[in-house]
């Protein structure tokens, strides 16, 4: 932790900064190709920090918005810089990204191999001058991209997940009190719908959370922002550093925790007896919409996509409804 209390990976501080196109660079050395668009030395150094880490901060840059004024320009534009400039912005573009966004690892691949299929038509182009790399027919990179995402970043093995599984439900089920990132108490919710819901879930802990609650109704829950022990045997919660590495880290949520807890007037940290807090819950909050769609249910952009759809969930309604003690 940092002398603010905050860690130094967050996604304004990134650990790694890159050309866009060389995030094609990378994948074309890692699939036996000679790229010249990213040294071996620096393919071999990102490859490995990927291999170890899907929560590693990267971010993207471009020289294209650094271009001065035509005045200021004298003559023809260099061939292999103009080539250089429309790749970034060809892959910015493929990602929905813009020069100096930042975005994890395991998103900016994952992103990548659904929408970067091929280099052809960003390293290389019919038309004469603009001809490019010629390896981008070789199918170095589409070799890699077949392989699948887990070829380049670190996921997760079954076996571990298996034994944080296994360990975060006797927490559950013994611990003194739970910790829970707030919104997931309405992601618990919607899931139960209003009775038929049917657990284990294979990506969290939120049904043996939900029967820890039933059980108990006055265990004390703590309010969580960020990860919390519900999300210990998820795919995309990477233990060493702590982070989700689902979408970008899903920031979205990070909004929804905050949110909620602004509408039940806690803050991150508080903690209650679970039947007074989910009373609390639904006493404040009556659809998603109005947390998980951000108000109005408008998708802004592909890191704020609304769960449940802009009309909400009908499962957290009628859980609201029918409550999860038996005695709505």
């Amino acid at each position: 932790m940092s002398e603010s209390g905050r860690t130094s990976d967050g996604l304004c501080t990134p650990q790694v900064t890159i050309e866009a196109r060389q995030l094609l660079g990378l994948i074309c050395r890692k699939g036996g190709a000679d790229c010249p668009l990213i040294s071996e030395e620096r393919a071999e150094e990102l490859l490995r920090l990927l291999a170890e880490s899907p929560a590693l901060a990267i971010r993207l840059t471009s020289d294209a918005d650094c271009l001065p004024h035509y005045t200021q320009v004298e003559g023809p534009a260099d061939p292999q810089d103009a080539m250089n400039r429309m790749r970034d912005l060809k892959v910015l573009q493929r990602l929905g990204l813009c020069p100096g966004d930042t975005r994890r690892s395991r998103y900016l691949i994952e992103a990548l191999f659904q929408r970067v299929p091929s280099c052809e038509g960003i390293c290389a182009c019919e038309e004469p001058g603009w001809e490019g790399c010629e390896l981008a027919h070789s199918g170095a990179y589409e070799s890699v991209r077949d392989a699948g995402w887990r070829e380049v970043v670190y996921c997760r093995t079954d076996e571990e997940r298996a034994d944080y599984r296994e360990r975060n439900e006797r927490e559950v089920a013994e611990g003194e009190g739970l910790s829970v990132r707030s919104h997931h108490l309405m992601c618990m919710s919607c899931w139960y719908n209003g009775g038929a819901g049917i657990g284990p879930r294979p990506n969290d802990t939120l049904a043996e959370i939900l029967e820890r609650i039933q059980r108990e109704p006055d265990v004390p829950i703590t309010l969580v922002e960020g990860p919390c022990e519900a999300c210990d045997c998820c795919d995309g919660f990477h233990p060493e550093s702590g982070r989700c590495v689902h979408a970008g880290g899903l920031v979205r949520d990070y909004l929804k925790d905050l949110e909620l807890c602004r509408r039940i007037g806690l803050m991150p940290g508080d903690t209650m007896p679970a039947r007074e807090l989910m009373a609390l819950i639904f006493d404040r909050v009556h659809s998603t919409t109005e947390i998980c769609g951000f108000g109005d249910g408008e998708v802004t952009g592909d890191a704020w996509r609304v769960c449940g759809g802009p009309e909400g969930n009908r499962g957290y309604e009628r859980t609201r409804e029918i409550g999860i003690f038996g005695d709505a």
